[in-house]
């Protein structure tokens, strides 16, 4: 893996592919913005005796920079849409009850 990619999926971004005419015209980091009441909802939820788990289509390493930002104890990754919703097939195995927030 190049080291920016490492890098940036270290920092909870993703690269985005950019081609002009099938060649390779640029590489740009993306990620999804943390609303700013997220870290306030998890200590909340922390200060209940909660646990916090995500569950996310982004890959592991993007997945695990933002949960160590937002102190999520948990994470289920790469899973796709359909699993989402729930818990669903991401938390199979898991004694999770689970709430669902975008």
């Amino acid at each position: 893996m190049p080291r920016w990619r490492s890098a940036w999926e270290g920092e909870g971004k993703s690269p985005l592919y950019v081609a002009v005419d099938g060649k390779l015209a640029a590489i740009v980091a993306v990620s999804d913005p943390i609303k700013a009441t997220t870290p306030a909802a998890i200590a909340a939820l922390h200060a209940q005796g909660l646990k916090v788990a995500m569950i996310t289509g982004d890959n592991a390493r993007t997945a695990q920079a933002i949960a160590r930002k937002l102190g999520i104890d948990e994470v289920v990754a790469e899973v796709l849409p359909a699993g989402q919703g729930g818990g669903g097939e991401a938390a199979a195995g898991h004694p999770w009850r689970a709430g669902l927030c975008g």
